[in-house]
């Protein structure tokens, strides 16, 4: 993925890895079957650095989430107003395209997992505890297809802007209910 010059990301319950904060990093490699926190710290800090390749020219990266990422949260309230402020940044970049798929829409395809596409050479599907990358045609082809319907039912730019504050505004009220 390192190499790609089009990252191309589909996610419907977990923040794609390039977007995430480094303490829902952490949440999610300490959910992981059988994580230390040695593991864990280690995994975390690659997770980070290999995000820097967002802000470098030439390259494009395109994440299509479900509503239900937005609102599926580990750790606090304050995790995930760090997490959705993450996104609005991350969003204005011009490298970076980000795509919601409102809870109100239909989904074009049932979601059964996420998937990142790698130019047009591999898949990547991420489980608990491996990644498994592909570079079948059959299956890229279905990937691509699946990628482009997931896509075009999605909200960008200015919509996808209001979601995210109007999420950040439920957190921030779910916090002051927490902390009562």
């Amino acid at each position: 993925m390192r190499s790609a010059q089009l990252v191309r990301s589909f996610q419907c319950v977990v923040l794609p890895a390039l977007l995430q904060t480094a303490e829902y990093a952490r949440h999610v490699f300490a959910s992981a079957p059988n994580s230390t926190p040695g593991a864990i710290g280690r995994a975390v800090a690659a997770r980070i650095e290999r995000q820097s390749v967002l802000y470098e020219p030439g390259r494009e990266s395109v994440f299509v989430l479900t509503e239900a990422v937005l609102r599926t949260w580990p750790g606090t309230p304050a995790l995930m107003l760090a997490q959705l402020d993450r996104l609005l940044a991350v969003e204005s970049l011009d490298t970076v395209r980000l795509g919601v798929i409102p809870w109100r829409r239909r989904v074009p395809v049932l979601p059964r997992h996420g998937f990142t596409l790698c130019d047009k050479r591999a898949v990547v599907v991420e489980t608990f505890d491996r990644e498994r990358v592909s570079a079948d045609p059959a299956e890229l082809d279905a990937y691509e297809e699946t990628f482009a319907r997931f896509e075009e039912a999605a909200i960008f730019g200015d919509e996808v802007r209001e979601l995210l504050l109007r999420s950040m505004a439920d957190f921030r009220s779910l916090g002051d209910t927490l902390t009562r």
